[in-house]
Parts: C-alpha cells; structure tokens; sequence
C-alpha cells in the first residue's frame, strides 16, 4: 500500500472516531440540556402570565402605581430570564447544525466513495461475465476442483457486488434521513430566532413602561413615600402581635410541663419531629402548588426610593384566585388567629419550629389537631388593595425569625 493512501485512510478513520464521539455526547447530554432549558422556558412563560393577571387585578382596583412598578420590575427581570433562556436554546441548535452538517459531508464523501467502489466492481464483473471469457475461466482451469472454486469466486464475487448496492442504498437513506434532521435543526432555530426578536420588542416596551411609571412616582414622591410608611408601622404591629402569641404559647407549654426555658420544652416525640423538620431544609414543599414570591424575607431598599428600606418578616406568595394553602410538613395546629381588619392565620408547630400560614379566608383545621404533610389547611384570601390572592407565609424558630426561601425546595 502506498504511503500516502495509508496515511489518508488512518486520518479518515481518525475522523469517523471523533464524529462517533460527538454524536454520541450531542445525542444524549445536549438532549438532556435542551429539555432542561425548554422547562425553564415554560415555568418562566407561566410566572410572567401570572404577574400579567396580577396585574390587570391591580389595575381594575384604585390605581396603586407603588404595586404596579413592583410587579413590573419583577416582569422585566422574568423576561430577560427568559430572552437569556432563548439564547441558550438558540446557542445549542448552533451546535447540533454544526454537527449534523459535518455528519451530512461525510455521509455525501462515503457515497461517493461507495458509488466509485461500485462501479470498479461492475466493470470488473461484466468483464468475467462476458459469455467467451466466463467459459474460458471456467474451461481453463486443471482439474474440476479449481473449476468448481472459480465458479464459487464468481459467484460469491456476483454476492459481494449486491451487498455493495444495498450499502448504497443504506447510505443513501442515511443521508436523506440527515439532511431532513438538519433541515429540521435550521427551522427551529429560525423559529427561536423569531421568538427572541419578539420578546427583546416586549422587553424594550415594558422597560418604556416601567420608566414612566417611576417618573410619575417621583413626582409624587412624598405621597407615596408616606404610603410606605404606614405599611411598614402595620407589618411591625403585626410582627408584635404575632411574637406575643409565640411568647405566651412558649410559656404556657412550658409550664404544662413544670419546666423554665427561652425557648419550648420538648418531649421525645416533639425532639424527633424537629429534627426531621430541620434534616428537611431546603427541601420541605411550598405551602401552595401554584405562585410566586412577590415580596423576599428581610431588610431591603425599596425598589423606587432607595433611601427608605423594606422589612418582611416573611415571604408573600402571589397566588391564583381560591388557591388551597397546605402543611408544609408534619405538625399540630398551636393556634388559629383572626388578624383585625383582616383574615384568619393558622399556626402549625413542628417541635420547636413554627410554620404560619397568613391571609387565609378559610381554615380547614381546628386548634389541637394533627397534620400532615401537604394537608390542606385553608383557601389564601385576596389582598383588598390589589385584588390578588396572597398568602403571608413565615417560618419560626421558637421566637427567632426565619428566611422561608432557604426552607423550602427550589422550583
């Protein structure tokens, strides 16, 4: 064999081996990835759908520009999750064309080759079949045993040929079913590519819209800025009340059971039970299927005016309109409070954790009574100055406050 033809077939399969390799990682992985971001895609499309409801809520209400730029922003930040979501999406059909393009080139340069190795054997065939040359083949030979083995070369030759023309055939299917494949790639990406033309339209529109409803905030600046403060005087009287019914419940446990302590006297049973609830952190369910953070535990600026900060002692959970409220784990019913001027509050006590369910307009469950994980507790209640159902969620330590979202499972 000629060294330069050996070199070329060593590099061709050298070729054959790395396509096979990419093939393989492009079949499964990048599959799983393009699932995975097409997930995110919905769950980012229904958040955004839901924070459009919200809204057209709030705006048949009396006007709230404060809920309506906060909902907004959210939105945005939605939005351009999900035009970074499409990118990804378009970066990986990037990717498969390019593969599946090389796999078209190589398909076409093996059919070519096939066809040219065909046609040699044709030619060759036709020649021994040439009805004077066959005889004198066969004729010729010394003895009837290298007759009758030519006549086998000849036939197994004529076999040989025929598989040669189904591998054509093979590789021609190969190829068509290739370049349908690929086609396919170049058609969804030219779809995304439309899909991210109209969300970067939509994102530049709510950003307009977002710009305007922060100028009319800051020309009413001292109105709104008084609208905080009386909701923030509200939230820390609430947090008072509800640490007080924490304290008391603490201290009259603990006296039931002869003991001084900061913090609840537990028995076995009620240790077991806390520690499990807090072996679940980070993996315990939402307290709704369906909805999303509107307002993050903590101290945080305000959105608008930087210079006044936000406290939540909890998370609130935007919800649909007669959403169930569920136990996020097992526990005992401590109490059901009725807030003034508002709907009634379930408290659900695991151990020496406390989970508290706000804004419910039914409760399903009594005082005393043992629950179970996911149990239905009440139905969330909508928020009379929005028009959306909310639930105030909270989660407590004895008396010490806790951030839910380090609680509960990611979505």
């Amino acid at each position: 064999m000629r060294p330069g033809l050996k070199t070329r077939k060593v590099a061709k399969k050298s070729l054959y081996i790395l396509l096979f390799i990419y093939t393989l990682f492009s079949a499964s992985l990048p599959a799983q990835s393009r699932e995975r971001l097409e997930r995110q895609r919905e769950n980012l499309r229904k958040e955004i759908n839901r924070i459009n409801r919200d809204l057209q809520k709030a705006k048949s209400k009396e006007k709230n520009l404060l809920r309506e730029y906060e909902l907004t922003g959210k939105k945005l930040k939605l939005r351009r999750r999900l035009i970074a979501n499409i990118k990804s999406e378009i970066r990986y059909l990037d990717r498969q064309i390019a593969g599946k393009t090389d796999t078209v080139e190589m398909l076409r340069d093996d059919l070519h080759q096939l066809k040219e190795n065909y046609a040699n054997s044709i030619r060759n065939l036709y020649r021994f079949m040439q009805k004077e040359k066959l005889l004198y083949f066969i004729l010729s030979s010394e003895n009837f045993r290298q007759a009758w083995r030519r006549v086998r070369y000849l036939k197994e030759y004529s076999d040989f040929v025929k598989k040669k023309a189904q591998s054509i055939r093979e590789k021609q299917q190969m190829l068509q079913q290739a370049i349908e494949r690929l086609e396919e790639q170049k058609h969804q990406k030219q779809q995304m590519l439309t899909v991210l033309s109209d969300e970067e339209k939509q994102l530049k529109a709510e950003q307009q819209h977002l710009e305007k409803i922060l100028a009319q905030l800051q020309r009413e600046k001292r109105k709104y800025i008084a609208q905080i403060k009386r909701k923030q005087r509200e939230a820390r009287r609430l947090d008072r009340m509800i640490e007080k019914l924490i304290e008391e419940e603490i201290a009259r446990r603990n006296r039931l059971a002869g003991k001084k302590s900061s913090g609840f006297v537990l028995t076995p049973e009620g240790k077991k039970l806390a520690a499990q609830f807090s072996a679940n952190r980070g993996k315990l369910p939402w307290p709704v299927k369906r909805g999303y953070v509107s307002r993050h535990f903590g101290k945080q600026p305000h959105p608008v005016f930087k210079n006044i900060s936000v406290i939540n002692s909890g998370i609130y959970i935007n919800v649909p309109d007669n959403e169930p409220v569920r136990s996020i784990f097992d526990g005992e019913v401590m109490m059901i409070q009725l807030v003034p001027g508002g709907n009634q509050t379930v408290y659900i006590r695991h151990g020496n954790y406390i989970s508290i369910y706000g804004n419910l307009k039914e409760v399903f469950v009594k005082k005393g009574q043992k629950v179970k994980t996911k149990q239905t507790i009440g139905i969330a209640a909508k928020d009379p100055a929005t028009g959306v159902s909310v639930l105030k969620f909270r989660i407590y330590q004895n008396r010490n406050k806790l951030n839910p979202e380090l609680w509960l499972a990611k979505k």
